[in-house]
């Protein structure tokens, strides 16, 4: 479980740190570029570290030199929490850091602690394999387990979808979720029907959810030898897959494209909380995308509630919605703002200096809605 964050000079962080309470649903809201979802990249980087090598994830535009705050020569993200097993609680914190050498591909210095006791991966370049990841301990990668760090976009939820996988995932962009559904289906129908009366609860229009049929094209690799040497095309097929359906109150068998923006990104989310391999760490964009007030509210209730039946499972999201900030106490809210440079600064809303004298008499939303965000640069030099 994450009981902290520290983030520095990760993009506008110069120097962020998230303390969470033990609800473990969390809140990050600010204006539009405060940093909010570079605090959801970074976790995921994070939580990928302990099944990955690092080329798989710091590459391209997500390379540790585009990631570092402008102007500095070394950042480093770090976690640290809990995990309880049967016996006792193992504390343990898992970090990554990265300084600018002559080498500008290298790779983050990983290291982690169990119970105080420190563990430093060694220094590897882009040419070198980087094996002591094999060795990081069960509770770091439990407590990060199959994190998913969610975008959803209603038209790829929508697609007509095909997937050979044995057991189907709702990808971080909303594809896959027709297989997933159906495989969810097939083989956890008590999941299937818990998830088909939350949809229904945020959404009441919504009677039944079905999956059917669907001609899906996919490009498959092929090879051919020409002169003796392979050459690698792509071949269009047009294969059978999966499309999701709706019965409606306004209708029956309504396919996903024409359902609303705001079920369908609902759907989604629903979906990868009530798979399987459920995730032990959700990070979500912008949660209250497509819907109404009231559904807004009622998702969040849904989200307690798949809480308290998973005890592993902690949600940190971004919101602008004064609705959703409402469902949850000042503890669970992290404020972020922009110094005139750029730079975010985070307090949670229970540091404001009026939280007391708020709860006797405004909302969490109300609260956060008078005051925005500008409380959290008081008393900084401008800068």
């Amino acid at each position: 479980m994450l009981e902290q964050v520290i983030l520095h000079n990760f993009k506008s962080h110069q120097n962020t740190q998230l303390n969470l309470d033990s609800s473990r649903l969390h809140a990050l809201v600010g204006q539009n570029s405060s940093g909010k979802t570079s605090v959801l990249q970074a976790l995921h980087y994070l939580s990928q570290l302990t099944n990955s090598e690092p080329e798989n994830i710091f590459h391209h535009e997500r390379a540790p030199q585009f990631l570092i705050t402008i102007g500095q020569n070394n950042m480093f993200v770090t976690a640290s929490g809990f995990w309880m097993d049967e016996k006792n609680r193992n504390n343990w914190e898992y970090s990554y850091e990265w300084t600018k050498t002559n080498y500008s591909a290298s790779y983050p210095i990983v290291s982690w602690s169990i119970n105080g006791k420190q563990k430093i991966s060694n220094s590897t370049f882009i040419d070198e394999v980087l094996t002591d990841l094999d060795l990081i301990p069960k509770q770091i990668i439990q407590s990060l387990k199959a994190a998913v760090h969610l975008k959803l976009v209603a038209t790829n939820l929508a697609q007509a979808t095909y997937s050979d996988a044995i057991m189907p995932q709702v990808e971080f962009d909303g594809s896959g979720l027709a297989p997933t559904l159906d495989y969810l289906r097939g083989e956890y129908p008590d999941r299937f029907q818990s998830l088909q009366e939350m949809l229904k609860r945020i959404v009441p229009g919504v009677r039944e959810i079905g999956v059917k049929r669907a001609k899906v094209t996919v490009d498959r690799q092929r090879l051919i030898e020409v002169d003796g040497k392979s050459i690698s095309y792509a071949e269009s097929q047009e294969i059978v897959g999966q499309e999701v359906i709706l019965n409606m109150n306004s209708g029956e068998r309504i396919p996903a494209h024409a359902i609303s923006e705001g079920t369908m990104l609902a759907l989604g989310l629903l979906t990868v909380l009530m798979s399987p391999d459920r995730p032990n760490l959700v990070l979500l964009d912008d949660i209250e995308q497509g819907l109404h007030p009231k559904a807004q509210r009622e998702s969040i209730a849904v989200l307690k509630e798949i809480i308290e039946t998973n005890k592993n499972l902690q949600i940190i999201f971004s919101t602008h919605s004064p609705y959703i900030v409402d469902e949850l106490t000042a503890s669970q809210v992290h404020v972020l703002s922009n110094t005139r440079s750029g730079y975010t600064r985070s307090k949670r809303l229970d540091e404001h200096p009026d939280v007391e004298w708020a709860k006797q008499t405004l909302t969490t939303g109300e609260f956060w809605d008078a005051e925005g965000e500008d409380w959290v640069l008081a008393g900084e030099m401008n800068d």
